[in-house]
């Protein structure tokens, strides 16, 4: 049977609680770099007529290269595209948040849950977001075509079967987050 010291025992959880304000202050600065990012490439996007085609091509496929792509087309396609690009930009503005509070110690707190809660919530929406948004592209972009030649388009993917699954798992997380840090609140009121 072995025995650990307790100088050995805080020490462990001092290593431990060094390498988690590591890595979240790193995750904190590649998540900044990401929304930045985002925001720039996806304003780019909406500016270059090719960029915007290829949006088009990667959300519906053939469908894409036949709808027309001009000016009032391009502000379509930006209005639409806003809607889960700020939800996606919303929740990495919450982990961003939550990887800086860990950074400096806040690690179970009812924020850090809250923040999680609200991250799992803009992944959980990507998956309904996702068919909609192609659904909406079709229907907006070939609004301006005859009778007959206009588009209904309903994609489903695995990534959006994956979203839903990733953002229920960290819903749920942050809720059992919520229940221990009151738990652990109640417990600390009765030392």
């Amino acid at each position: 049977m072995s025995w650990s010291s307790p100088l050995a025992d805080d020490a462990a959880v001092a290593s431990s609680q060094a390498r988690l304000a590591r890595l979240s202050r790193r995750m904190a600065w590649v998540t900044t770099v990401g929304i930045v990012l985002i925001i720039v490439l996806m304003g780019l996007a909406f500016a270059i007529p090719d960029w915007s085609r290829n949006l088009l091509l990667n959300r519906l496929g053939a469908t894409g290269a036949k709808l027309p792509l001009g000016p009032a087309e391009q502000a379509a396609l930006a209005a639409i595209y806003a809607v889960p690009i700020g939800v996606m930009v919303w929740g990495l503005w919450h982990v961003r948040a939550l990887f800086r509070d860990f950074a400096i110690g806040r690690v179970f707190t009812a924020d850090a849950a809250e923040r999680l809660r609200r991250f799992g919530l803009s992944v959980l929406l990507q998956g309904p977001l996702g068919p909609l948004t192609a659904t909406a592209l079709a229907l907006a972009l070939s609004l301006g075509n005859p009778p007959g030649q206009r588009y209904l388009v309903l994609t489903v993917s695995i990534n959006d079967y994956v979203a839903l699954i990733v953002g229920g798992v960290l819903v749920a997380i942050a809720a059992v987050m919520r229940e221990a840090t009151r738990l652990a609140d109640e417990n600390a009121a009765f030392v």
